[in-house]
This record gives C-alpha cells, structure tokens and sequence, in this order.
C-alpha cells in the first residue's frame, strides 16, 4: 500500500477532524463541531459546504427556540469513503 492511494481532500485537516467527529457520532450540530473541531463559524461552515457538495455529509437545517439549528451527519458514501480512508491509513503505517 503505498501513499498515492491516500485522498488528500479528505487529509486535509480541517476536513479530517470534522469527519473523524462525525464518524464518533450518529449526527451533531455546529456547536458540538466547533467544541471538538476547534474552527470558527466561518471554516467550519466552508469545510460543511464542502463536504456536502462532494457528498459526504447530509445537512439539515430547521429551527430550535425560534432560532436556525442546523445538524450534520455523515452520508453513506461520507461513511464509506472515511471508513477506506482509516483503512488505507492504517496499512500505509503498517498496521
């Protein structure tokens, strides 16, 4: 297993950390990603956007104590792709 079949999109930090936490759980919302992720608002609503439009995570956004509340989880294919990624991961370091 060599390095070449690591997707660097998805080890790049940002989107790394973010994945690894909603991998730990069923779905969050953007206060429990920026506790565990430790990015603003902004990075962390780029690194979701992006994430979404590559299909990876599922948003949904609806309101709570009349204001926005938006959780995010991972998608199937988001499961699936940072399940291979742990996977090349580890064979990469040997494991």
């Amino acid at each position: 297993m060599s390095y070449q079949n690591l997707d660097p999109h998805l080890l790049a930090p940002k989107r790394f950390v973010t994945l690894a936490h909603l991998h730990q759980v069923e779905q969050a919302d953007y206060p429990a990603l920026q506790e565990s992720t430790g990015m603003s608002t902004p990075d962390l609503s780029k690194i979701i956007r992006d994430l979404e439009e590559r299909d990876l995570v599922e948003v949904t956004k609806g309101r709570k104590n009349r204001y926005g509340h938006t959780l995010v989880r991972l998608s199937t294919s988001g499961e699936q792709a940072f399940a291979q990624l742990l996977r090349t991961l580890n064979e990469t370091a040997g494991q």
